[in-house]
C-alpha cells in the first residue's frame, strides 16, 4: 500500500490518497477536485524543481508530495507522452523494438545465441602480449608515408633507410667523428649541433673552439658530413631500427639479421625497398587481423551479423604460411591460439544460424501478435487505421501507420496531422500500455484518460488495458495503476458488474472541500445504487426531507414508464412540484381535470411510499418560502439541499434572479431530478458529496438572501 500526502499544490492545501499495489485503483471525483494536480504531484515527487511549479496560492508554506514507501519510477499518461513519445513524424512510437518486440521469449533466445558467441569473445579479453605487439606494429607502420595509391613513399623513413651512409656505415673521411656518431645517447643531438654550427664557419678558425684549421681537410670533412648526415634522416633511422628491435622476438631470426644488415650497411636501394615493403605488408595484415578481432569483440552483435559470421571469422584468421619475415615460436603461438578459437567457432556456425532462425521466428510471432492485437483494438474502437511493425533486428525496426479507407493501404506521414483528437488519444492509450511494459514502473497514473470518449471507445480501451483480452503478455492487469476520473463507468464496469475481481481493482470517492482533499472507499454492495431501488428507498425514508422524498418518488414514476397508477401519481406530484392545483397535462400549457378514480389511484400509489401524504397540507406549509427555508436550513446533505433550492426557484422565480452567466451552473440544478438517468448505477448520494462545492456556495448565497 502506497500512501500519498500532498500539501500546497494548486487547489489542494492538503490531501491524502492511498494506492494498493498490484491493483487498478479507481479514484472517482467531480471536476475541480484536483485530480490532475494529484497526478502531477505524484509524478513530480521525484523532481523537486518541477514540484515547485505546483506551489499553491492558498499559502506560502512549502509545496510537498511524499510517497510512503518511497518509489523509484512513475509513468504517467499525459500530453507529454502523446507529444514526445508517440506519433513523431512518420513513426507510430519511438524505439519500436523495445516497445513491441523485446519480450522475455526474445531475451531467452538472444541469451542462448550470446552464450555461443561468448566463446569467440573470450579471445578478446585482455591479452598483454597481443595488445603490446599490436601497438608496436601500429607505431612502426605509421612511420612510413604512403602515396595516394597506397604504396610506400620513397620519402621520409624509407628515404632515411635507403641512405648509403648512415649512423652504422660511416664514410672514411669522417672516421674522426666515429666516437660521436656511434654514441646512441648523443649522436642525433650532436649531428644537429654540428649542422647548426656551420653558419658560424666563416674564418680560418674552428667555429667551436677558435683554433686554426687545416682548411683543405676541414672543408672536405664538412662537405661529406653535410651530404651524409641530417638530424631528420639520422633520427628516422635510429627510431625505426629501435622499433624493429622491439619486435625482434616476433621475426624470423635470419630475416631479422638480414634486415638489420640491409639497414646498417651500404645496400642496393631496390633491395632494401623490397624488403621494407614485405615487412610493412606483413605488419599491415597482422594489424588488420588484430583490428578485426578487436572490433568484433567490442560490438553488440545483432541478428544481421550472424548471417555474415563466416565472413567475419575469415577476416580474423591468420594465414601462417603467408608470413616470411614474421615467424618463430612466439608469433606462431599467438597465431595458432587465435586460429584454434576461430576453428572452434566455425564448427558452431550452423548451430548459431539455427538459433538465429529460432530468434527470427520469435520476432515474427511477436510482430504478428502485436499487430493483430493493436489492429483489432483500432477496428473495435472504430479507428480506420492499422499499424505495421517493420523489424530486422534491434538496430533496425520501426512502426508505421497505414490508412484503411481504401483497399490499397498506404503509409501515413505526419501522423498527428491525420488522426483526430479522439483517435490520437485512444490510440495513444493502447501504445502507452505497450510502452510501460518496458519501463518497470512502480506506479502507473492515468489522469482522466477516457471521459471525453464515446461509449464504444471507452469500452474498447478499458477492456483491452485491464481485461487482458489481447496479447497475453501485454496488459495493465496486475500492475499498480492509479486511474483518476470523473467518469462513473469504470466503477460500474469493473467494480459493480465485477469485470475485474476484487483482488484486482478497488474504487474510492475523492472530494475537495476548501482545499482539503479527502478520500472514502466505495463499497460496491452498499455504496453503488441501482437507480430504481434507490428511488424506492429514498421515497420511503422518513429521515429524508419530504421535498426530496417527493422528488425521488416522481423520478420513480418516470422510471416505471408513468403507466396507469404510476402515471396518475406522476401527474399529482408534478402539480405539487409546480405548486398548482391537481390537473392532468395533455400538452404544453394545456391541462384537463383528472377523474376522481384516477386521483384515487394516484394517491394510492403515492401513499405506498409516503403514507402521510396530504396534498393540501404540503401546498400550504411545505411548498412555501418559509417551509422550504426551514427544510433547507436544517438539511446537511448537499444533494438534498440542491433539490430544495430548485423547488424554491419554482415558487420564487421573481425574487431569485439568475443572470446569463448563472445558466451554466443552474442547468446542473435544474436537471438534478434527471441527470443520474445517464447510468443504471450511481453513487449513493446520501453518503457521498457529489455536488460541486462552488454550486452549493452559490445556492447558499441565494437562499440566505430570501
Amino acid at each position: 500500500m502506497y500512501t500519498i500526502e500532498i500539501e500546497n499544490c494548486n487547489n489542494i492545501k492538503h490531501g491524502s490518497v492511498s494506492v494498493e499495489e498490484g491493483k487498478l485503483n479507481i479514484k472517482y471525483g467531480i471536476n475541480g477536485t484536483g485530480k490532475t494536480t494529484i497526478a502531477r504531484a505524484i509524478e513530480y515527487s521525484l523532481d523537486a524543481g518541477k514540484l515547485l511549479n505546483l506551489q499553491t496560492y492558498y499559502s506560502n508554506d512549502p509545496v510537498k508530495a511524499t510517497i510512503t514507501p518511497p518509489i523509484q519510477k512513475i509513468m504517467v499518461f499525459n500530453e507529454a507522452f502523446v507529444n514526445q513519445i508517440v506519433f513523431v513524424q512518420d513513426e507510430v512510437i519511438e524505439n519500436s523494438f523495445e516497445v513491441f518486440l523485446k519480450t522475455p521469449n526474445y531475451d531467452q533466445k538472444k541469451n542462448e545465441l550470446d552464450n555461443h558467441l561468448k566463446k569467440l569473445r573470450e579471445i578478446f579479453s585482455v591479452d598483454p602480449e597481443i595488445a603490446t605487439l599490436r601497438q608496436e606494429l601500429i607505431d612502426i607502420n605509421q612511420r612510413f608515408k604512403r602515396t595516394s595509391t597506397g604504396k610506400l613513399s620513397s620519402t621520409g623513413v624509407l628515404k632515411s633507410l635507403m641512405s648509403k651512409q648512415n649512423l652504422y656505415n660511416i664514410p672514411s673521411e669522417l672516421n674522426v667523428y666515429r666516437p660521436f656518431l656511434e654514441n646512441k645517447d648523443i649522436n642525433i643531438d650532436w649531428i644537429d649541433w654540428v649542422n647548426k654550427g656551420e653558419k658560424f664557419d666563416t674564418i680560418e678558425a674552428c667555429p667551436y673552439c677558435s683554433e686554426k684549421l687545416d682548411l683543405p681537410v676541414h672543408n672536405a670533412r664538412k662537405d661529406v658530413f653535410g651530404k651524409t648526415y641530417t638530424k631528420t634522416d639520422s633520427k628516422n633511422l635510429k627510431e625505426i631500427l629501435e622499433l624493429i628491435y622491439d619486435i625482434k622476438d616476433f621475426l624470423v631470426e635470419d630475416k631479422f639479421v638480414e634486415l638489420e644488415s640491409y639497414i646498417k650497411n651500404d645496400t642496393d636501394e631496390a633491395l632494401i625497398k623490397a624488403e621494407i615493403e614485405k615487412l610493412v605488408a606483413e605488419m599491415t595484415l597482422i594489424v588488420t587481423k588484430f583490428d578485426a578481432i578487436n572490433d568484433f569483440g567490442r560490438k553488440n552483435i545483432v541478428m544481421a551479423d550472424i548471417a555474415n559470421l563466416e565472413e567475419d571469422l575469415m577476416k580474423m584468421e591468420f594465414p601462417i604460411t603467408f608470413f616470411q619475415i614474421f615467424g618463430g615460436a612466439k608469433i606462431t603461438t599467438i597465431f595458432e591460439r587465435i586460429n584454434a578459437k576461430i576453428f572452434e567457432m566455425k564448427s558452431e556456425v550452423s548451430l548459431l544460424k539455427k538459433e538465429m532462425g529460432d530468434l527470427k521466428g520469435v520476432l515474427r510471432a511477436t510482430v504478428n501478435a502485436s499487430q493483430k492485437d493493436i489492429n483489432s483494438f483500432l477496428k473495435t474502437a472504430g479507428i480506420n487505421y492499422e499499424i505495421s511493425i517493420e523489424c530486422e533486428d534491434e538496430t533496425n525496426s520501426k512502426t508505421v501507420l497505414k490508412q484503411c479507407f481504401s483497399d490499397e493501404k498506404s503509409d501515413v506521414t505526419e501522423i498527428k496531422q491525420h488522426l483526430s483528437w479522439g483517435e490520437k488519444n485512444a490510440f495513444a492509450l493502447i501504445l502507452f500500455m505497450y510502452y510501460v511494459q518496458t519501463q518497470n514502473a512502480d506506479i502507473i497514473i492515468l489522469d482522466d484518460p477516457i471521459s471525453s470518449f464515446d461509449s464504444n471507445k471507452k469500452y474498447a480501451i478499458l477492456h483491452r488495458m485491464f481485461k487482458n483480452i489481447g496479447k497475453k503478455d501485454v496488459s495493465l492487469e496486475g500492475k499498480t495503476v492509479l486511474l483518476l476520473t470523473h467518469d462513473f463507468e469504470p466503477i460500474t464496469d469493473f467494480i459493480v458488474v465485477g469485470k475485474l475481481d476484487s483482488d484486482k481493482a478497488n474504487a474510492s470517492f475523492i472530494w475537495n472541500k476548501d482545499g482539503i482533499v479527502s478520500e472514502c472507499s466505495i463499497d460496491p454492495e452498499n455504496d453503488v445504487c441501482l437507480i430504481l431501488r434507490e428511488c424506492e428507498k429514498i421515497a420511503a425514508d422518513t429521515t429524508v426531507n419530504i421535498v426530496s422524498r417527493i422528488a425521488f418518488l416522481r423520478k420513480l414514476c418516470e422510471l416505471n414508464g408513468k403507466m396507469e397508477e404510476w402515471g396518475y401519481a406522476y401527474e399529482i406530484l408534478s402539480c405539487l412540484v409546480h405548486v398548482k392545483e391537481i390537473k392532468r397535462k395533455v400538452a404544453n400549457d394545456v391541462y384537463e381535470e383528472m377523474s376522481e378514480g384516477n386521483k384515487e389511484a394516484g394517491f394510492g400509489k403515492i401513499k405506498e411510499f409516503i403514507p402521510s401524504f396530504d396534498y393540501e397540507d404540503l401546498m400550504n406549509n411545505i411548498y412555501t418560502v418559509d417551509g422550504l427555508k426551514g427544510l433547507y436550513d436544517v438539511e446537511d446533505n448537499a444533494y438534498f439541499k440542491i433539490q430544495i433550492f430548485r423547488e424554491m426557484c419554482e415558487i420564487e422565480s421573481q425574487k431569485i434572479k439568475l443572470n446569463a452567466f448563472d445558466e451554466g451552473w443552474y442547468k446542473y440544478i435544474d436537471e438534478t431530478y434527471h441527470i443520474e438517468n445517464d447510468y443504471l448505477h450511481y453513487l449513493d448520494i446520501t453518503k457521498f458529496n457529489i455536488v460541486p462545492s462552488y454550486i452549493l456556495k452559490k445556492v447558499d448565497e441565494l437562499m440566505n438572501s430570501l
